[in-house]
């Protein structure tokens, strides 16, 4: 099992609910916070048992599975009180939504920063393992997974075949290359500065830089036409004023001969 999709499947899981829980009034609130309650204390107890003691030794990721256990300590404390009111108030719900805030902060830290390094720390066995024992967990504690993980019919016989060549483990192997792939892109976007082009902006760019060419040229040719024509007046200028000397000194010899 990917530990990565389980718990960005809780996530959604959990911010569908926060959508659910505004909209919703009196007593329906209350009720739909007892799902968040649930939902939010059994993800971060597999976080906290299984998910982030296999990272919290390495370097690339120790400083963010700290933070993240003090977060969920907010979290936690949050959903005591809002448990411990029982009625919903105006105060009840500005607390509700500094729950919100901060999982929604949690959320993106984990997604954008810590899984990335993770998917770096841990080997592709590692990262089964720790998704195997979350999902066991999670059953074991009365919590959903997805369908596809919790069916009990014993595999076909093209699923038995695929098994023994490995077929299945390949599809994740390659699954996982091509995420950490997409991770290092990412960094190495953030450290430049720069976010990777898309053809379509690729296109644009090339389309303005002929556009600009195209103008740039347009502009030589005129500067050239503009100078050829004045050297061609310049020529004419001076063959008119040659022709006119000539003439003049044709006169000045006839009269004196006269």
């Amino acid at each position: 099992m990917d530990p990565f999709e389980l718990l960005k499947k809780d996530h959604q899981a959990v911010s569908t609910l926060f959508e659910r829980i505004e909209a919703a009034t009196g007593s329906a609130k209350l009720g739909i916070f007892q799902q968040i309650k649930g939902e939010l204390e059994l993800h971060t107890h597999i976080e906290e048992v299984i998910f982030y003691p296999a990272l919290e030794k390495a370097n690339q990721t120790r400083d963010l599975t700290l933070e993240a256990y003090e977060e969920h300590k907010v979290v936690k404390e949050l959903l005591g009180e809002l448990d411990a009111a029982g009625t919903v108030t105006d105060e009840w719900k500005a607390k509700l939504t500094v729950l919100k805030e901060n999982v929604e902060h949690h959320v993106d830290e984990e997604e954008n920063e810590l899984f990335d390094k993770a998917n770096d720390v841990l080997t592709g066995e590692e990262a089964e393992s720790l998704g195997d024992r979350m999902q066991a967990e999670k059953v074991k504690r009365g919590g959903s997974v997805p369908a596809t993980e919790t069916s009990t019919e014993k595999p076909g016989l093209l699923r038995k075949l695929a098994n023994a060549l490995g077929v299945g483990k390949s599809s994740q192997k390659t699954t996982r290359t091509a995420s950490k792939k997409k991770s290092t892109k990412k960094k190495t976007a953030k450290k430049s500065g720069k976010t990777p082009a898309t053809s379509a902006s690729v296109a644009s760019a090339k389309s303005r830089s002929s556009k600009r060419r195209s103008r740039t040229e347009k502009s030589r040719k005129s500067v050239k036409a503009t100078s050829r024509s004045k050297s061609a007046r310049k020529r004419t200028v001076a063959k008119a004023r040659a022709g006119s000397a000539a003439r003049k000194g044709v006169a000045k010899k006839t009269g004196r001969r006269r």
